[in-house]
């Protein structure tokens, strides 16, 4: 890992310029996710030399999305177009994440994942619900046999019964990012890692999924915790 287990990504939105890479480097996370999917100017070589300058001044691991709009992008970005970013600046990233219903690119971006040496996070959101425990167990499966080094698992959490089928997972599995969405999954955020979810998400800018901290919230409960 790039890491040391639980980590804190620092979610970049909106665009990469000199007063988010300053923050992402104050920030005190062990990871920035860059949430391309939340660009308005997509350029890929202006985007290159942003995360040129991210990798460089806030010296931290980065998180490549481009986020599917059906499982939380913020703009409707054709899967061709998705497919090109990660190619073009699968170089200046250190971890890929393609949604694992990304069918019709996944491999392509997991090829040029592993082409550069880079390791993949395949992920899976669900904003309305928790699933039941085997449709989990299947996600997982599914996500490996994609090539899948790090399976992330998001959903909407209604109440203790889904924290708990989601704290499960994390039982029976290695390897996982489990999150769960919502009022009633916030404490997820801090009590999934201390039980072995590889990373944990907290704000730089704007809040990218419901129930998300910040960055700073996050390093404060992991102090209390001793994570």
């Amino acid at each position: 890992m790039y890491w040391k287990a639980p980590g804190i990504a620092g979610v970049l939105a909106g665009e990469i310029n000199g007063a988010s890479i300053k923050r992402a480097a104050r920030s005190g996370a062990d990871l920035t996710e860059v949430r391309v999917d939340t660009f308005r100017e997509r350029d890929p070589d202006t985007l290159a030399e942003g995360l040129k300058r991210l990798r460089s001044k806030a010296n931290l691991p980065v998180i490549l999305t481009v986020r599917s709009r059906k499982e939380g992008g913020k703009y409707a970005i054709g899967d061709k177009e998705r497919l090109e970013l990660f190619k073009n600046l699968m170089p200046f990233a250190d971890i890929a994440d393609i949604e694992l219903s990304s069918g019709g690119i996944i491999k392509n971006v997991v090829d040029s994942a592993k082409g550069h040496g880079k390791k993949v996070i395949i992920s899976y959101h669900n904003f309305k619900t928790t699933p039941g425990d085997r449709i989990l167990q299947e996600i997982v499966r599914k996500a490996r046999a994609k090539g899948g080094d790090i399976v992330k698992i998001a959903a909407f959490a209604r109440g203790p019964q889904d924290l708990r089928r989601l704290a499960r997972i994390l039982t029976d599995s290695k390897d996982l990012i489990v999150i769960a969405m919502g009022k009633a999954g916030s404490a997820s955020r801090v009590l999934f890692p201390a039980i072995g979810s590889l990373i944990t998400y907290g704000s730089l800018t704007d809040k990218t999924a419901p129930g998300q901290m910040s960055v700073k919230e996050l390093k404060t409960e992991f102090r209390r915790y001793g994570l």
